[in-house]
């Protein structure tokens, strides 16, 4: 074998090494990436703040405000959440007087893969003509990421609503 063909042959696998190294060093600085996206993320306020936001605007309101919600939920949530939420339609307003309200709201939030994601347990109360209904706990999983620039929720499912079952 001439020594001119074992050159290439050893720049070929040198060549080959080469490439292994730098995918594993991609694949390294991607990882790296997505943690320090993912820590940024966790500290994000402004994705915290969109879902307490639309939870309040969802969850707290009255015979009045009932209707507009939907207006105001929209820059919350991307079109596939707010078509899963209006899908019914919007429904028209009772004549009667009503309102709910949220007592309590905990966020168990945590980030992975450049989303938020978590849970949101919150307590709210029903009311109508004044009676008052017992209190509710209604658990939902949220996934929160950029999209256009700003953060809204992408993901939204009802994990169960929960009513005492203890008589007053």
């Amino acid at each position: 074998m001439s020594s001119k063909s074992q050159d290439n042959k050893e720049y070929q696998v040198l060549n080959k090494e080469l490439k292994e190294q730098i995918k594993s060093l991609e694949r390294g600085l991607d990882e790296a990436e997505g943690i320090i996206v993912d820590e940024k993320l966790a500290e994000n306020d402004d994705a915290k703040k969109v879902v307490e936001n639309f939870f309040k605007t969802q969850y707290e309101y009255t015979s009045k405000t009932y209707k507009e919600r939907f207006e105001k939920i929209k820059e919350f949530v991307n079109d596939d959440v707010y078509g899963q939420l209006t899908t019914a339609g919007i429904p028209d307003i009772p004549n009667v007087k009503f309102e709910n309200k949220i007592n309590n709201m905990r966020l168990y939030l945590t980030a992975e893969k450049k989303e938020l994601t978590g849970l949101v347990l919150i307590d709210t109360v029903y009311k109508v003509e004044g009676v008052e209904s017992p209190e509710t706990t209604q658990i939902f999983e949220v996934v929160v990421a950029e999209t256009d620039g700003k953060q809204q929720i992408i993901s939204l499912k009802t994990l169960g609503t929960f009513a005492s079952m203890s008589e007053s």
